[in-house]
Formats: C-alpha cells, sequence, structure tokens
C-alpha cells in the first residue's frame, strides 16, 4: 500500500514538474522571490565607548564616549556627520587583510577572525565603513581613530529621524539657480607641475591645493608637495620621485598620510610602492581606486607613448591592471583590439593589421578641457602611428551624477579664450578654469558665468590637473584640518 502511494505522490509531482516547464519565462520568474531587506543589518542606536587615537594625532572633529549613532533605512548620523537617506552595501570579510589593505596593522586583530563590513553611504556626503565583531559591538576607522560602539537599543527615536529629515531639507535640497552660497565648499586640487631645466632636462613636480570657499564668498588656498587624496577612512598621499642615478620617473608611491615618517621601511616600500627601472612615467589622475599615467620605455627600440593603470591600493603586485579589469567587461578587449585596428588602417592605409601591436594594460586617463577621457596610443613593432587617441568606450570614473547645471565649452571659452581646463563645483554656484599661468574661480549666476573672476592663483609652470574632490558643509572642517595635519603648506594667500 505504502508503495502505492508513494508512486502516486511522484507521479502527481512530476506532472507538477511538466507544467512549470511549459510555462513561460515571465510565469518561472514569479515563482522566485527575492528576499526583501526588512532592516539594516545593523538598525539601532549605538553609542561610542571607547576612541583609541591610532597615530597620536589628535582630531577635534573625532566622536567622543557617549555620542550616539543611529541607523536605520532612512537614516545613518553620528553627530554632524549623516547620510538621508542611505545606500547599505556589506561583505563578508577576513579582519585582518582588510585592516591590512588600508595601512592598518594590529598586533591584537585574529589573523582567521572574519566579520561583516557594512558601508553606508550618500554621495559626496557621508561615507562609513562599519565592522560589526557581534551583534552588540561594531567599530569604524575615521581621522585615524578606532571608535567603538555597543548597541543600547534596536530602533532609532522616531525624533532623531525627523530632526536630521528637516536638516537634509535644509543643507541638501539644492536652488535651480541658486544664487547664494549657504555652505562652505572646499576643494583638494591635484596638480603637476612640468619645469623645464636649462640642460633641456625636464622635471615633474606634484602639489595639491586646498582651495576653501566660505558662505561670505571669501576664498582662501593652501599649497603643500605631493598628491593628497581623501579615502574612505583616511587621507593617501601619492607621489612620483626622479631615479637619481638614472634621472627617470620610474616610481610611484601611494600610502596612507600617516605613515609618512614610516615610508623608509622596507616593508612598506615593497606593500606601498610601483617601480620598473625602465619606465619614465608621469602620472596622469589619481583617486583613491586608481592611479594612471603615460609612460616611456627606456630599453626600448623607439620611444613610443604608452599608458598604464595601477589600482592605488595594491601597488605591491607591481603590474598594470588591463581593460577586462577596469571595465568588468569580459568584451572590452576584443572591442579595444577593434577600435585600436580600425584608428590604425585609417590613420595609414599600408599598414597591415597583423603588424598593429595589441597591448590591452595601454589605456589611460587623461584630461580633456573640462573631462576625463581614456586615451590609448597605436603603434607597430617598429612605430608609432598616434602618440595618443581617444577610446570611444564608457567612463568607469565620471561622476555619474549629473552636473546641476549645463555649461558648454564655448561659453568657458567667451569668458577666457587662454581656458586649458575647467570644473564645475557640485552646487553650480562656482567654476574653476585653468589658464596658462592661473588658477582663476568665476562666480555663477542663473547658469550664466560672472566674467570676472573673484578669486585667482597664479602658476609660474606649466601646470595640468590630475585630481578633483570636492567636499560641502560639515566635511569642509574635516578635510581642512586633515590637510593641516599631514602637510607641510609651501604657498598660501
Amino acid at each position: 500500500m505504502k508503495k502505492i502511494i508513494r508512486c502516486c505522490l511522484f507521479f502527481i509531482f512530476s506532472i507538477f514538474l511538466v507544467s512549470c516547464s511549459k510555462g513561460s519565462d515571465d510565469e518561472l520568474n514569479d515563482l522566485i522571490l527575492t528576499p526583501e531587506l526588512d532592516s539594516p543589518v545593523l538598525q539601532g542606536t549605538w553609542q561610542v565607548t571607547k576612541v583609541n587615537n591610532i597615530t597620536g594625532v589628535n582630531n577635534t572633529n573625532s566622536p567622543k564616549i557617549g555620542d550616539k549613532l543611529y541607523i536605520n533605512n532612512n537614516l545613518v548620523a553620528i553627530n554632524k556627520e549623516y547620510a538621508f537617506p542611505p545606500t547599505f552595501t556589506s561583505k563578508y570579510v577576513n579582519l585582518s587583510d582588510y585592516l591590512v589593505n588600508r595601512g592598518y596593522n594590529f598586533d591584537n586583530v585574529a589573523i582567521d577572525e572574519n566579520v561583516v563590513v557594512v558601508n553606508a553611504s550618500q554621495g559626496q556626503y557621508f561615507s562609513r565603513d562599519f565592522i560589526k565583531t557581534s551583534d552588540d559591538e561594531i567599530f569604524y576607522i575615521a581621522d585615524d581613530n578606532m571608535i567603538f560602539l555597543s548597541k543600547v537599543s534596536d530602533d532609532v527615536d522616531s525624533e532623531v529621524i525627523n530632526s536630521f529629515k528637516v536638516l537634509a531639507i535644509f543643507e541638501r535640497s539644492k536652488d535651480k539657480n541658486p544664487t547664494k552660497n549657504d555652505e562652505d565648499e572646499a576643494l583638494l586640487l591635484s596638480v603637476r607641475e612640468r619645469d623645464d631645466l636649462a640642460d633641456k632636462e625636464v622635471e615633474y613636480n606634484y602639489y595639491t591645493y586646498l582651495i576653501k570657499i566660505a558662505q561670505n564668498d571669501k576664498i582662501t588656498y593652501k599649497k603643500s608637495e605631493d598628491i593628497f587624496i581623501r579615502g574612505k577612512d583616511d587621507y593617501w598621499k601619492v607621489r612620483s620621485k626622479k631615479n637619481n642615478l638614472s634621472g627617470l620617473y620610474d616610481n610611484i608611491e601611494a600610502y596612507p598620510a600617516r605613515l609618512e615618517d614610516q615610508m623608509d621601511l622596507e616593508d612598506n616600500i615593497n606593500r606601498y610602492s610601483f617601480k620598473d627601472y625602465d619606465m619614465d612615467l608621469r602620472i596622469n589622475f589619481v583617486d583613491i581606486n586608481y592611479i594612471s599615467f603615460s609612460y616611456t620605455k627606456l630599453f626600448a627600440e623607439n620611444t613610443i607613448n604608452k599608458y598604464g593603470f595601477l589600482a592605488t591600493n595594491e601597488l605591491q603586485d607591481n603590474r598594470l591592471i588591463s581593460i577586462d579589469e577596469f571595465t568588468g567587461e569580459n568584451a572590452a578587449t576584443d572591442q579595444f583590439q577593434y577600435m585600436v585596428l580600425n584608428e590604425a588602417t585609417s590613420a595609414d592605409s599600408e599598414i597591415k593589421p597583423k603588424d598593429i601591436i595589441i597591448d590591452n594594460t595601454n589605456f589611460g586617463l587623461v584630461r580633456d578641457l573640462g573631462n576625463w577621457i581614456i586615451q590609448t596610443s597605436i603603434y607597430t613593432k617598429g612605430k608609432q602611428i598616434k602618440a595618443s587617441t581617444q577610446i570611444p568606450m564608457r567612463n568607469h570614473i565620471e561622476k555619474s551624477a549629473a552636473s546641476p547645471i549645463d555649461i558648454s565649452k564655448d561659453q568657458v571659452r567667451n569668458i577666457n579664450s587662454q581656458f586649458k581646463d575647467y570644473y564645475i563645483f557640485n552646487d553650480g554656484k562656482y567654476i574653476l578654469i585653468q589658464t596658462a599661468d592661473e588658477i582663476l574661480i568665476h562666480k555663477i549666476n542663473k547658469k550664466y558665468i560672472e566674467k570676472k573672476p573673484i578669486f585667482s592663483i597664479p602658476t609660474d609652470k606649466s601646470t595640468t590637473l590630475i585630481s578633483i574632490d570636492q567636499q560641502s558643509g560639515a566635511n569642509v572642517k574635516n578635510i581642512e584640518e586633515s590637510y593641516i595635519n599631514n602637510n607641510e603648506i609651501i604657498d598660501s594667500n
């Protein structure tokens, strides 16, 4: 009897499977439910229980013991820093590897300890990695401090949420035609300067300006050596030094700024340096994720200009990133090859496609009249056909957020016919215009650039923009303090 029942059940189940297999794809997809996240992994109210300073440099912006962190679907906030609304992502990582990749190495961290890291962010306003060590304990790193917190409630008080809602409406709802600056603005602007020496040698030096625009339109600037960039949890420096023996710029260093005094240690040199003794390079682009440069090879048969991409935090690998890795698209190399062959044969009809060298690491970012564009060079074994040509592929570096106003190159040219580059501030109230010998700032009023600049910084050497990072409101004090604490100011107004 049991055998008969089992056969009947098997027959009914088979009919069910056949009927499902005959349904449409849409019907099958309807059966697959994606679980909805009712609340963030770390939802609740948390209290700071301990603050450990990592570098010995005190930061007045750091949270204090007793401060509260609020997390729910609509809000992540601690003191004056907040995301409303936040975007959450999470990953399961080895804690030791996670910290080492960010330049931290603590003896009390177990090598095999695995944790959940939750990132909460809102565009330029907020981004924090929270490390969950237990259901009731988390920590995060900010301004060279480790901030430890314990959960005090599973919820966030509605009055707290409403207070930040009002604040977000007041601070972050932008007027379509802004005319008044209602919060401070800060711009980290890194540049490459070219110095032509008397013996026909060329030197490249790298500097970072901190340009601050106060609410009353008062503008100040400071200048320091090296490229200074903002990461998620701390600030980094990037530099390229001339080799005293060969006279080549054959190296790039990228390291947490707090390790400045420890960069002569062999472990740090190996961890945070890229080196190729055959290269002579110049940096064209930097952010916390990537470094892009152009270079020639000393021992090459001809002086072919090439491009390269590095992962900022993976210089110890000492290898260039391929275009597949950069784009995340498996077909990127095929598209790249097709474009290179098409460009080559268009430039020289006598060139045979089989003679063209395809190198899927030969691409890089350069600044071009207000935009970052991807370029490559085209060459055969014996000669260079085109030193630079734009790659018509999606740029994974340009910010996805659209500019608040539409300013064309012609408008910029009408203001200053000698412009080399320009940058529109995120709030649409100012525009930075670079010329051959100045960095100018103009106000924008109802989508029109005012003719007379309100500020200028003289640049007596050929200068190229290689990194631009703007911060607003409460973040300005943090970026200014970090810049001053980690740099020697060599010029200011």
